[in-house]
């Protein structure tokens, strides 16, 4: 017996050792699969429409919006009494959905903790730093972690059956200067998880003010990608709300369009005189691809582009209704090609905002007749057609001096290799305008000739319109 106890202890020795020895740290083998990934970058079904959203607000050239973000937290409790099912806190993934939207969308970060320490230490006086337009707030407001459920399961556990689960994100927008809420700028998305197939897949729906989507993922990335979707959804609708343009385009086939941006559209047209409704009309079917100049008139070009368009669009009415204007409007294509009209539309229609800028007495149709010259003339030097494009800045300069039009006018020469004259049309500019842009560009060509003195003269002149320019600062540093 006694021989017996002692095997047995010496087997009972052995398997502890054993044990001890295979969860040494040192010693596991850790089994990595076939081969070792390298890190990819986090893409969800949302992350092209985002981008294409931020292309959106360029092309329809919306007030860039400056945003600070209050914290967005779980306010149901749920992702501690369920073990983290769900996420306590998703500020990080509101603010990454926001720096996702281009430049017209400028995510401003809040930290009185950083502010009042820069302060102290000097390091800051704040006199420059952007004031938020909006406030945006939000928070997950519903977890229904089982709204049907078959063989008794969580939607998260690795057991045989099907569970369904509910979870809502409201976000609200409120005016910066006085802390009120925007009526009717807010959102309300919740989100179906499904879990079915032995824990193998997630199936997840979206449901919005203004659209639906589906799609399913492995179950491990299931949770979170598709809170990061709730997010990206809700922020593209709210963003798009404020905007006014047609956000849901980027959102799908599933996707509706949004009565309250519809109703203000129609309201902003109804309220414009009917020259400015031609503009209006004219500007977008430009951006429909159609050789129309912006005249505020019904002229033969806008005759011909709209009723080509109705015909291809299958409008029936004759008139420029507000519903018509949005079936041109909303219709926009969005694409770089239509970006690169936009902007050369816009390039000649941007006269600054300095009173230095402006000439007195101008009406808009003024301003839109230089616009549109400008803008066949900047087509002209983005081409390489330097001399047409001298030419026609210089036809525009008889029309209505703007500072746009000397500075291309010395763009155009210094790409010739002529310095000489791209200083004459930027002295010519500064004696007309105090443009900042004219003064640097006329230091910056001074330089190129090695005329310190006159550099340093044109560069003290932009600096005191804009102190903040580095590289004048640079040169203006140089002994």
């Amino acid at each position: 017996m006694k021989n017996l106890k002692d095997i047995f202890f010496i087997v009972f020795i052995s398997i502890a050792v054993l044990s001890c020895s295979s969860t040494d740290p040192k010693k596991m083998k850790v089994p990595m699969g076939d081969k070792v990934t390298a890190p990819e970058v986090k893409v969800t079904k949302y992350t092209d429409p985002l981008k294409d959203f931020g292309l959106m607000l360029e092309i329809y050239l919306t007030k860039p919006t400056k945003i600070i973000l209050k914290e967005v937290t779980d306010k149901t409790n749920a992702s501690q009494s369920t073990g983290g099912e769900i996420q306590q806190n998703i500020t990080e993934i509101s603010k990454s959905t926001l720096n996702s939207m281009g430049e017209n969308v400028i995510y401003i970060e809040y930290d009185p903790e950083f502010i009042a320490n820069m302060q102290q230490t000097g390091y800051s006086d704040f006199g420059n730093k952007l004031i938020p337009d909006v406030i945006v707030t939000g928070a997950i407001t519903e977890f229904d972690r089982s709204l049907s459920q078959w063989q008794s399961v969580s939607f998260l556990d690795d057991s045989a059956g099907q569970s369904k689960s509910r979870i809502t994100l409201d976000f609200n927008m409120r005016d910066f200067k006085t802390l009120t809420s925007i009526p009717s700028m807010t959102t309300v998305t919740s989100m179906e998880v499904q879990r079915g197939q032995a824990g193998k897949e997630t199936a997840i729906s979206l449901l919005g003010i203004t659209y639906g989507a589906n799609g399913s993922m492995r179950k491990t990335q299931g949770r979170h990608d598709a809170i990061r979707q709730l997010v990206q959804s809700s922020m593209l609708q709210l963003v798009g709300k404020y905007a006014a343009v047609p956000y849901w385009r980027v959102l799908g086939s599933d996707a509706v369009p949004d009565e309250y941006v519809l109703r203000n559209l129609k309201r902003e047209f109804e309220r414009l005189s009917p020259n400015e409704q031609i503009s209006r009309t004219q500007r977008y079917l430009n951006l429909h691809g159609y050789d129309v100049d912006i005249t505020g008139t019904l002229d033969s070009k806008t005759k011909t582009a709209f009723d080509d368009f109705r015909s291809k669009n299958n409008v029936l009415d004759s008139q420029l209704d507000p519903n018509t204007y949005l079936r041109i409007y909303l219709t926009v294509p969005i694409n770089e090609a239509t970006y690169e009209r936009s902007q050369a539309l816009n390039a000649g229609q941007n006269l600054g905002t300095n009173k230095n800028n402006q000439v007195a007495g101008e009406t808009l149709f003024e301003i839109s007749k230089v616009g549109n010259m400008l803008t066949a003339a900047y087509g002209h030097f983005k081409q390489g057609d330097f001399q047409t494009s001298i030419q026609m800045f210089t036809d525009s300069l008889n029309v209505t001096p703007t500072p746009v039009a000397y500075y291309f006018i010395a763009l155009c020469y210094q790409s010739m290799k002529d310095v000489n004259k791209a200083i004459v049309s930027l002295e010519t500019g500064t004696r007309a305008f105090n443009d900042f842009e004219l003064w640097k560009a006329l230091g910056l060509a001074y330089s190129e000739l090695g005329d310190k003195e006159k550099a340093r003269k044109a560069f003290t002149a932009a600096n005191a319109i804009n102190p903040n320019d580095r590289q004048i600062k640079f040169f203006l540093e140089e002994k």
